[in-house]
């Protein structure tokens, strides 16, 4: 499946394959665990993507940038504030993954700003399973926060 986007993506913005992935992309999964309160985020980014914008990939390093881009807010507008955060690099990606408290899921939005200040062809996926529902949000640059709870 992701193949095959990643073909038609290629085939439509005429970027060929060479060394280089043809774009800028990353993907968050956002789970909420109604019995723990907790939320899950995780990010999955290109290694030399995220090295445009942490030269050097430490825990604290790339924590502290996905804190600053991946806005979280609860129903009241409340700032989400991640309390752990580790980071496992494999082959070309970096998963940078955070955890927060949250005691309601609905109201929640979200603001994925990965690497637009890097990239003008920045893509961001956000699926998130939240209240027994699955939705998938895509930001662009520019981009509002969306609703991710009902």
């Amino acid at each position: 499946m992701v193949s095959r986007l990643l073909a038609v993506l290629v085939a439509m913005t005429g970027v060929p394959l060479r060394g280089v992935h043809p774009l800028h992309t990353t993907l968050t999964t956002i789970e909420w665990h109604a019995e723990t309160g907790t939320l899950q985020v995780a990010v999955r980014v290109f290694s030399q993507d995220l090295r445009a914008v942490v030269p050097r990939t430490t825990a604290d390093s790339a924590c502290g940038y996905a804190r600053r881009v991946v806005l979280l807010r609860d129903a009241s507008g409340r700032v989400l504030e991640a309390q752990r955060c580790t980071i496992q690099e494999d082959a070309d990606v970096t998963w940078i993954r955070m955890e927060a408290r949250l005691t309601a899921a609905a109201g929640l939005r979200i603001l994925n700003a990965f690497l637009f200040e890097s990239f003008t062809d920045e893509v961001n996926v956000v699926q998130a399973n939240l209240l027994g529902r699955s939705r998938t949000l895509l930001f662009t640059k520019g981009d509002s926060p969306k609703a991710i709870g009902g």
